[in-house]
């Protein structure tokens, strides 16, 4: 799985991430130790600009059109069945996320999400019927979903367990695998209701809170959606580089997504003429020190002091990237096994090291971030007490 869906039901503790659902994803092959020596990162800053326009822009938008056809034909055999009875439960709509519908996607480097809303009553919410009988319900609608979707051309049923359901669907001449999880509306339509939910999902325990994660899809699609082009080609270009120097476990879309958005942000929102090799050395530099890492956003409500209550409860360790549409989940969870930190800061910094970037100057407001990493690591060095 390509998004941080695939983090969602492990066993994982109390800051968990949980984002995306139906994920579609067509990943390069391990990182090459001479991808250094090959295109972009050989080019001049100069010249990336006409490469990003014929490697990653050209064919984008056809991969994208094939990709919503193939899984528009899985949408709408969901419909029919629940029209025609066939399926127990009907379903209220579909919703196409990850970087299909945020407007993000790679050509061949591609995550697709689909969350299925159930119809009420057949699943009601979770505050409602409680996780034990929310969970059972689910498995009964997957079970269902996978007998219905045998049925369907180019699409092989692969596994399924009782939180989703993955099969692999033909895009093209790819294979491409989808996992589906279905939800009901666990997420108030009132604005003002934001802050209560977020308090009562910090009350129950790790796995009732997974399960709202999926409630908030359109809210995340929106937050990454509405940003401008030009940020949406950067976060391209970051992908791109994510399936060239890291492992398949750490390319997910949604925790580069925001980090890029973040420090764009922080550098002033540079209009259209953003230069990609200044905001990719920019991602990298950060990168390199992400366990300095602090973003949130108010983007759901207005309160100063949620997201230091969720810190403080959740018990947080930087990095920290809350997921602007539910602050309860830090993206940047999966950073911290193992030893995924120092594998990220790895990578960039040999890419930092390439033609393309080794000469090429941080957004100003990075190089604020590393001098207070810095000053803070020399206050650290000085207070260690020597033998």
């Amino acid at each position: 799985m390509g998004s941080i869906w695939s983090w969602l039901f492990e066993d994982q503790t109390s800051n968990s991430p949980q984002d995306e659902l139906l994920s579609v994803v067509v990943h390069g092959g391990e990182p090459n130790p001479g991808e250094e020596k090959d295109e972009p990162w050989c080019l001049s800053q100069d010249e990336l600009g006409n490469w990003f326009i014929e490697n990653i822009q050209h064919g984008t938008k056809a991969f994208s059109t094939d990709c919503k056809s193939a899984i528009d034909s899985v949408v709408q055999h969901i419909y029919v069945h629940c029209s025609e009875n066939i399926l127990a439960f009907h379903v209220n709509k579909v919703v196409k996320g990850g970087s299909l519908g945020k407007g993000t996607m790679v050509k061949d480097l591609s995550d697709v999400d689909l969350v299925a809303f159930v119809s009420q009553p057949y699943l009601e919410p979770i505050s409602e019927i409680g996780k034990e009988e929310y969970k059972e319900t689910l498995l009964g609608i997957i079970s269902d979903l996978a007998s219905s979707l045998k049925g369907v051309p180019h699409v092989r049923i692969i596994r399924s367990d009782e939180y989703l359901l993955n099969f692999k669907i033909q895009v093209g001449r790819r294979w491409i695998d989808v996992d589906v999880l279905p939800t009901t509306d666990n997420v108030p339509n009132n604005q003002e209701l934001f802050r209560k939910l977020f308090l009562t999902m910090l009350e129950v325990g790790n796995g009732t809170r997974q399960l709202y994660s999926a409630s908030f899809v359109e809210y995340q699609i929106q937050f990454v959606k509405e940003q401008p082009g030009h940020v949406k080609e950067l976060i391209r270009l970051v992908k791109y580089w994510a399936s060239r120097f890291l492992p398949k476990y750490l390319q997910k879309s949604y925790p580069l997504e925001l980090i890029t958005i973040y420090l764009w942000e922080k550098a002033g929102k540079p209009e259209r003429r953003l230069n990609k090799a200044q905001g990719l050395r920019s991602v990298l530099e950060v990168l390199t020190k992400l366990d300095r890492l602090r973003v949130s956003w108010k983007y759901m409500h207005n309160d100063d002091h949620l997201e230091e209550t969720i810190i403080r409860k959740l018990k947080m360790e930087r990095p920290i990237v809350l997921d602007p549409a539910n602050p309860t989940n830090n993206v940047c969870y999966m950073y911290h096994l193992r030893d995924n930190i120092e594998v990220l800061a790895s990578a960039a910094e040999r890419t930092l090291q390439t033609d393309l970037l080794e000469n090429v100057i941080v957004w100003p407001q990075v190089r604020e971030y590393h001098r207070a990493f810095n000053k803070q690591r020399a206050a650290f060095s000085n207070t260690w007490p020597t033998r």
